[in-house]
């Protein structure tokens, strides 16, 4: 049994450093480049997660069926296609007629509220302020110019997934490609573990993906039969925007339940309160229910910084950088245990056993 030298010890710590040096030095030069070109990486970002799907999915199918991965992808789309053909076939046309309703309903609903808040003399006091303070903004101020802007910013993140899902398909189509690629940038002795840190990356993220996609079904499906036995009569549009809208954690569920709620108050103060408990539910159904049993093997996110990654993003990119802040807080996490608290802080044991928690 050898006995370490001096020399040995001291290579170790040299090697060491050079390791602290090389990550800090990525991590400063990936924050400036970050910093630069911000709206881009969000859209290469949403172009890898949609690759990462399609990936997964495909390679899932090739997996059961022996069906060469280059079969099974476009098998994946046809299967896709049709799914979404025969759904639009069979629900879009309530889809659209419900929409309408919404859409003529929700004025008449505001107005209604108004009409009751006025009869309230401090209700009535702090409305005619606002009113005050929004007569005193510029014209480019007012709620139909913050309504124009919140539409665009929704319709520009929109056009971004379209080139980002684009993007996705080419990225799934031969993955290793970019992989063996991005691996050429990482010096011979780091290979293997920036391969690991990859790999771990990506089944986060389709982990994940896969989890919300569910999640987003479940939740619109639940919402819709729930809406339906109470009697709202778009109940079908109303589980659709709760459905979408549970992509974004936290936020998301609040912005779905306003027009519902608005659109109870229509018919009294007792369907409000019954609309009210059924979104509490089916939330308190996701919290406690659907997002342990699919999400065991995703890294778990604090709520709180889930809620500021979220809200730092919303205010640099809008809409897309907020669609994406949680999907890059599980990415960011897998970084920081991986690459600092593991390789940088040399604490593998107490980094295992977090991340299984």
């Amino acid at each position: 049994m050898s006995t370490p030298t001096p020399q040995s010890d001291s290579k170790k710590v040299a090697n060491r450093a050079m390791v602290q040096a090389a990550v800090l030095a990525a991590v400063v030069l990936l924050s400036i480049v970050a910093w630069l070109a911000f709206d881009f990486l969000l859209l290469l970002f949403a172009s890898i997660l949609f690759g990462v799907l399609i990936h997964g999915v495909s390679q899932w199918i090739s997996n059961h069926t022996s069906m060469p991965y280059k079969l099974a992808m476009p098998v994946f789309f046809l299967v896709m296609l049709l799914a979404l053909g025969g759904a639009g076939w069979w629900v879009a046309p309530n889809i659209a007629e419900q929409a309408d309703a919404l859409s003529d309903s929700l004025p008449q609903a505001v107005e209604q509220l108004r009409e009751r808040a006025e009869q309230l003399p401090w209700m009535n006091e702090l409305m005619q302020q606002g009113d005050r303070l929004e007569d005193s903004l510029p014209d480019g101020s007012s709620a139909f110019s913050v309504v124009t802007k919140v539409m665009g910013s929704v319709a520009g993140a929109l056009s971004s997934f379209v080139i980002a899902f684009a993007i996705g398909i080419c990225l799934a189509i031969n993955p290793q490609v970019y992989v063996r690629g991005l691996l050429k940038l990482v010096p011979l002795g780091y290979r293997s573990r920036a391969a690991e840190v990859l790999g771990e990356s990506g089944a986060t993220l389709r982990a994940w993906l896969l989890a919300k996609l569910l999640e987003m079904l479940l939740i619109g499906v639940l919402t819709t039969l729930g809406l339906w036995l109470l009697g709202i009569e778009l109940a079908l549009v109303l589980g659709l925007i709760a459905g979408l809208l549970s992509f974004i954690p936290n936020i998301g569920p609040v912005l779905a339940v306003i027009p519902a709620l608005l659109l109870a108050s229509l018919e009294g103060g007792r369907t409000v309160l019954y609309v009210a408990g059924l979104y509490l539910f089916v939330q308190a159904l996701e919290s406690y229910v659907f997002t342990p049993l699919m999400q065991q093997r995703i890294v778990s996110i604090p709520p709180a910084l889930t809620i500021a990654v979220q809200l730092l993003f919303g205010l640099l990119a809008g809409t897309l950088g907020l669609l994406l802040a949680t999907p890059l807080a599980a990415v960011g996490m897998v970084l920081v245990r991986m690459l600092y608290v593991e390789d940088l802080l040399g604490d593998r044991a107490d980094a295992t056993d977090g991340s299984s928690q």
